[in-house]
């Protein structure tokens, strides 16, 4: 008996440890300052196009901005920075992804938006940059950050129309804040290569970049997640606001996408059941779609922006 007792404790304590270093790895925060990691586990589909995403990122930075601040539900200090466009015709909260900053993510759009008449808000999300946190909790707990972000902007123009806009890990957050208590003049959410939920991201993320098991190694995660940083992997889907909300939707995935697979922004586009439409680039790779194909991306957030503004 104790000939299998010893082998079967250091099993478990061998994945107990390297689930908490995956999770410590996976979800701690980690302030970047540079566009693009030499060392990254799977290149960024965007590379190509550094050279447009610097000089987005250079015409953001050097706007004049308001610096805005809330407190999380948990206490967390919040920040975003809100670019107001003169004689605004509509609001947005642009929400970016993963170990990622607004300036970053919104490098392509940014300008076209202001230019758009649109008064945009920028966080940064909880456990990045300027915000306090120590885990991303991948749209669990951010979702709840994102909708306190929409009510504040909401109350500063209360007669504008509010839209919710997310890239990546922000645009599954979006998907999810689209099922809690939002301002009434939310018209539209915009999410741009979004996962399905924190579990089936991680997931894939293990399966694919890192060639892990997903069990056992997953589940042990989540009681580190639960245990450590509050929440549980598979507290929540995009599929549970979708079922809850009547606003209407803009799905953008790159076929290429090899971070956050195209299936998974299929599958929230159909299993969304208020009016949507869906842009699919085909030969675009993670939130590379605005890039690949810049007039069809424009059009199709331009055509929905001014439906819903209406």
């Amino acid at each position: 008996m104790l000939y299998i007792l010893i082998p079967v404790c250091l099993l478990l304590l061998f994945i107990l440890g390297a689930s908490f270093y995956a999770f410590e790895r996976g979800s701690t925060r980690r302030d970047r300052t540079e566009l693009f990691r030499v060392t990254s586990v799977v290149p960024s589909g965007r590379y190509a196009f550094r050279d447009q995403m610097q000089q987005g990122v250079d015409w953001f930075e050097s706007q004049p901005k308001t610096e805005l601040h809330i407190t999380s539900r948990d206490g967390l200090a919040l920040t975003a920075e809100l670019l107001e466009a003169e004689n605004p015709i509509g609001l947005i909260v642009a929400v970016h992804g993963f170990r990622s900053w607004p300036a970053r993510e919104f490098a392509k759009v940014a300008q076209h938006l202001y230019e758009q008449g649109y008064t945009v808000l920028y966080p940064y999300m909880r456990a990045h940059r300027k915000s306090e946190g120590k885990y991303i909790t991948f749209g669990v707990k951010e979702r709840y950050d994102i909708a306190a972000w929409a009510k504040l902007l909401s109350d500063k123009h209360p007669d504008l129309p509010l839209f919710l806009y997310g890239q990546s890990m922000g645009g599954a957050t979006v998907i999810m804040a689209s099922g809690l208590d939002l301002p009434k003049q939310t018209r539209g959410i915009i999410a741009d290569s979004a996962f399905h939920s924190p579990r089936d991201v991680i997931a894939t993320a293990l399966t694919n970049a890192y060639k892990v098991p997903v069990f056992p190694m997953l589940p042990a995660m989540d009681i580190w997640a639960r245990i450590i940083a509050g929440y549980s992997l598979t507290a929540t889907t995009c599929r549970e606001a979708l079922d809850k909300t009547d606003l209407p939707f803009l799905f953008i995935h790159g076929k290429l996408d090899e971070l956050v697979p195209y299936d998974m922004g299929y599958q929230n586009y159909v299993e969304c059941h208020t009016e949507r439409e869906m842009l699919t680039v085909e030969t675009a790779a993670h939130c590379a779609c605005c890039y690949v194909d810049p007039v069809g991306y424009m059009t199709y957030l331009d055509d929905f922006l001014k439906k819903y503004t209406k």
